[in-house]
């Protein structure tokens, strides 16, 4: 039936009538409205409730039960007898604050999905002359469609998790949900009603769109999240390229930088020379050598930065084949670098897979060369390092010296005082040394040979010789300056 007029057609002047009488329940779960007419013909009596604005429409109804439409008595007071509403003339505007309603037993968020049990029977519920229950062959046609155990319910997924903020509410989203079996393929009223409304279909189409974001990953978020992992990746690919060459120039034992790198030098140094020959087969490597700023990772410090981790690795791998052999000796011996400092070389022998490995372990500069500070320095290094040197430790191998093999308070003693089964031996390198010094001192010439070089070595080793001998290099060359090595000619070495 079709409505003229306005709303203010329904609060024009009307004769009184009687309110409309409710008869009891007739067992079915449904109230009869009593046949005697309410209103004269054309006459009608409407009370606004207040939770209806001046601008939503007032539809008359009959009065029915809450279990067949699960509407609240609120919304309409008195009902026209002669036309039933429909399932979208039910509905209020909902709030921009609704929360989430309904039973745990459903879908809580979007990511869940509808909740859709198949069990072998549902429950039962008395309506007209037979009893009725939900089908799960419905949700074939009806996607939206989710039940919920507990209430013996059914519910609208799309309409719960993508409804726009001034959506209308409905029984499908309540709390109690749609139950109403009898009525649930009626087009007017149950499923069909609820598909059709407009609110229903703009959350169908919200639905939609978020499942194809999900497939496809075509949102915002996912696009710069692939970007910054290609991104990494490439990074990680132009480090690995940089760590390699520095491997290899390590391992080969040649220099990595030039005296200038820069663009216009003839010879940049082996490090440049093979990143660039590199750089003309790897798009990546050339389009970031060809980079401005300082994402190139080529200068001297990020070299050493690598090296130093690569040393690191190295030093774990040792450490892991040290520990899983249990037994290791340790051979040190200490020598000036070329700032005359004294350093001293740390080098552990084990057994490991059917083979006798020496591992150099690391430099270390010492503060004293006495047996105390000696000794001290080489425990705390294995201590660094996580090795049990009281009962693993089984060898020692230093020179002769006293300092070192001394048997009341050498280091070899000290060592052996805290690690039982460290025995001392001499190294056969330095007594290999010591019987050439001896063979050479037979010769009158040879030993007139080397003996000068020892005295050139003194005199230009002398404080004001050797602060001269640096400056007069510096004006000469440029780089690190040279120094002249002392020959190992002390007895007992």
């Amino acid at each position: 039936m079709k409505r003229q007029g306005d709303i203010q057609f329904f609060f024009a002047k009307k004769k009184p009538c009687q309110p409309v009488r409710e008869s009891p329940s007739d067992g079915l779960g449904l109230h009869t409205v009593s046949s005697e007419p309410a209103c004269s013909t054309g006459d009608l009596l409407v009370q606004e409730d207040s939770s209806i604005s001046q601008n939503s429409p007032v539809h008359p109804r009959p009065a029915v039960s809450r279990d067949e439409t699960d509407e609240s008595e609120s919304d309409v007071k008195e009902m026209d007898t002669c036309h039933p509403p429909s399932e979208a003339e039910s509905e209020l505007p909902l709030t921009s604050d609704t929360a989430l309603t309904g039973p745990d037993d459903i879908s809580q968020s979007r990511s869940e999905g509808p909740v859709q049990p198949h069990i072998r029977a549902f429950p039962k519920t008395q309506m007209g002359n037979r009893k009725r229950a939900f089908k799960d062959s419905w949700y074939k046609d009806n996607i939206w469609l989710e039940y919920s155990l507990s209430k013996d319910s059914a519910f609208c997924y799309a309409c719960r998790h993508f409804s726009l903020p001034n959506a209308l509410s409905s029984v499908f989203t309540s709390t109690t949900g749609f139950s109403n079996w009898k009525k649930a393929l009626c087009k007017e009223r149950g499923f069909k009603a609820h598909s059709k409304s407009e609110h229903h279909q703009n959350a169908m189409y919200a639905w939609k769109q978020h499942q194809h974001v999900v497939k496809t990953k075509s949102c915002i978020l996912d696009s710069i999240n692939n970007e910054r992992e290609k991104k990494i990746k490439e990074n990680q690919l132009y480090i690995k390229t940089i760590a390699d060459v520095l491997l290899l120039t390590a391992t080969q034992n040649i220099s990595q930088r030039g005296h200038r790198e820069s663009e216009d030098s003839n010879n940049k140094g082996n490090f440049i020379a093979i990143l660039e020959e590199i750089a003309k087969h790897d798009p990546l490597i050339k389009k970031r050598m060809s980079a401005y700023g300082n994402s190139k990772y080529t200068s001297s410090g990020i070299q050493n930065e690598i090296l130093e981790c690569l040393a690191e690795m190295v030093q774990t791998e040792i450490i892991k084949e040290v520990k899983d052999s249990e037994v290791f000796s340790v051979i040190a011996d200490e020598t000036k670098d070329l700032g005359k400092k004294e350093q001293v070389s740390l080098v552990l022998r084990y057994y490991y897979n059917g083979t006798v490995h020496e591992s150099f372990l690391n430099f270390q500069q010492a503060e004293s060369l006495d047996a105390a500070g000696l000794s001290s320095m080489i425990i705390k290094c294995l201590e660094k390092y996580g090795l049990e040197y009281r009962t693993n430790l089984v060898g020692q191998g230093y020179d002769g010296a006293a300092v070192m093999s001394g048997r009341q308070s050498g280091v070899s003693k000290r060592i052996q005082d805290v690690a039982k089964y460290a025995f001392y031996v001499h190294c056969t390198a330095h007594c290999l040394n010591l019987v050439l010094v001896d063979s050479v001192k037979s010769v009158p010439e040879a030993d007139t040979f080397f003996a000068v070089l020892q005295r050139l070595y003194t005199f230009i080793s002398g404080s004001y010789v050797h602060k001269r001998w640096l400056e007069i290099q510096q004006d000469m060359y440029s780089g690190q300056p040279r120094e002249l090595q002392k020959l190992s000619d002390k007895v007992g070495v």
